[in-house]
């Protein structure tokens, strides 16, 4: 994907890597809202092999989107 097309959220993805664990519990660095919604595109993950979860926002997908 373009670079320009990556959307806002990737650093706050950065944050959560980098930050100490009580920071991101007290919501520092949450995750946004949706990706597509704010021009980017999703990066998917397996949260329990049926379910795909976006590391940058708070996107839910029943599937394996992971894999595609």
């Amino acid at each position: 994907m373009p670079e320009t097309k990556r959307g806002p959220y990737r650093w706050r993805t950065w944050l959560r890597m980098h930050l100490p664990l009580f920071l991101i519990d007290i919501g520092i660095a949450d995750k946004g809202e949706d990706c597509e919604a704010a021009g980017g595109y999703h990066e998917w993950y397996s949260i329990d092999n049926k379910l795909s979860g976006c590391y940058h926002c708070k996107i839910k997908h029943p599937g394996k989107m992971w894999g595609k």
